[in-house]
């Protein structure tokens, strides 16, 4: 039976997502802003893999009386999903760092568009949903570091940054399915010259799960920004459905 294992990707797919992401979330840019990122993973000091992303904003319209826009990150997994492809979350535009260290409560829908599957959409609910299921807990700390400013070389530009130190956990303990707990610590440059303020983030991460535990470094550096025409909002989606989920892949 596919159940278990495939409610244990799940959750362990959604456990990074408020740490990984929310460095992009503070205040997002204009609609058509976009910034690339090259991301380096390793063990050991060797490098053993090298991706490429893309995150950019398009409009969101209002709720509440609140401006809102869509953060998409791309190519990226989801919730235990094999291919890769953009996620769209819908945020509010000055959500500020406390805001951010809250991500998914603070998410207004979440849509994921598989490149060999239908796109789904998760609406508020299913994100409350899905966070109280899995018991899902997470800390996260960005503290400015002892020197104020310092220079990096990123792609042959010297860039003035700020330096913030970095801390997360976050912990999954769903029903029938072991608890997974993930912590980050590393560093965080901020230039806010760039749509989204993050040129360089490097960090520590340690997964345990079932007694044991892995390591690995990810290193998260700016190669490219600009702006373009405010591209379209999310195509139309599914709505999520867990039981499709788990039995539709």
């Amino acid at each position: 039976m596919r159940l278990l294992p495939t409610l244990l990707l799940a959750m362990g797919a959604v456990c990074p997502l408020p740490a990984q992401w929310q460095i992009f979330a503070e205040k997002l840019p204009e609609a058509g802003n976009w910034s690339t990122y090259r991301m380096e993973r390793s063990r050991d000091g060797k490098v053993f893999s090298t991706s490429k992303l893309r995150i950019s904003v398009t409009e969101g319209g209002e709720i509440g009386g609140m401006p809102h826009a869509w953060l998409t990150i791309e190519p990226v997994g989801w919730l235990g999903s094999k291919e890769k492809g953009p996620l769209r979350l819908l945020l509010p535009r000055n959500l500020g760092r406390s805001g951010a260290s809250r991500l998914l409560e603070n998410t207004a829908a979440i849509v994921f568009e598989n490149p060999k599957k239908r796109a789904y959409r998760m609406r508020a609910e299913d994100i409350t949903w899905l966070m109280d299921w899995a018991n899902l807990t997470y800390e996260s700390e960005l503290t400015p570091e002892g020197v104020a400013e310092e220079k990096l070389l990123i792609e042959g530009k010297e860039r003035t940054c700020l330096k913030f130190r970095m801390r997360t956990m976050t912990a999954t303990d769903p029903p029938l399915v072991p608890k997974q707990t993930i912590t980050m610590e590393g560093s965080l440059s901020r230039d806010e010259s760039t749509p989204f303020g993050v040129a360089k983030a490097e960090w520590k991460e340690k997964t345990t799960k079932r007694g044991g535990s892995s390591e690995e470094t990810k290193t998260l550096t700016l190669t490219g920004f600009g702006k373009g025409p405010a591209g379209p909002p999310p195509a139309k989606a599914d709505d999520f459905s867990l039981w499709k989920l788990i039995f539709g892949r």
